[in-house]
């Protein structure tokens, strides 16, 4: 019995570790929160943060399992979701940049707090190339690619709270400086996360139409 449990906490360690570090690099989900944690302050920033983790913890699922019928139909639909997800974050970056911030120095308002969260879902299940992302991490790493079918919510329990410690890091750490941030920084902050979300559908849709298949 202790047994099992020292490999579920191992395994539960290891998913966190991966969760984390592909939560960690700041792309175009870590602008959006940092945005967001900025105009309305760090539980937003948090909610906005957590979409993006139950995507990981979506797309860490079925990269454990590796070969399921799930990754295989995405697999072979690849092309068309990387289609509707590219236009669907050009199309957000440009509305992004376009908003007006609704700018709040004072206490946290947690408004649309779902609204939040969806959209960080929505935008990080757009780049199915996420799969392969965990399916290479998980093969090459020892007992965690390999894991029994049981061992496998154990696994995506922990890139989910991996995950959800980075971005509750982060948006803790922005939430600090929030009321230094002037309205137009903020304007600026908005363009520049627009920008980000723009030149990352355009490079999607670049490079589906190089790989589009015969």
């Amino acid at each position: 019995m202790l047994d099992i449990w020292i490999t579920d906490f191992w395994l539960l360690l290891k998913g966190a570790v991966i969760g984390f570090a592909v939560a960690a690099p700041v792309g175009p989900i870590g602008m959006l929160c940092i945005r967001t944690t900025l105009e309305r302050g760090r539980v937003a920033g948090f909610a906005a943060g957590l979409g993006a983790a139950v995507a990981d913890a979506i797309y860490g699922m079925i990269g454990v399992l590796g070969v399921t019928a799930i990754s295989g139909i995405i697999e072979a639909q690849r092309h068309w979701l990387e289609l509707g997800g590219g236009a669907f974050v050009i199309l957000f970056g440009i509305h992004l940049g376009l908003t007006r911030p609704n700018y709040q120095n004072g206490d946290e308002i947690p408004v649309s707090l779902f609204a939040d969260f969806l959209k960080t879902l929505v935008l990080t299940l757009a780049n199915p190339s996420t799969i392969l992302t965990f399916m290479a991490i998980f093969a090459g790493v020892p007992a965690a690619g390999a894991a029994e079918l049981e061992a496998v919510p154990v696994i995506v329990l922990g890139v989910l709270l991996g995950s959800a410690a980075w971005w509750l890091t982060l948006s803790q750490g922005v939430g600090f400086i929030r009321h230094r941030i002037s309205e137009q920084a903020l304007k600026w902050m908005n363009w520049a996360a627009g920008i980000l979300l723009v030149a990352f559908g355009v490079y999607t849709l670049g490079h589906l139409a190089l790989h589009w298949p015969d």
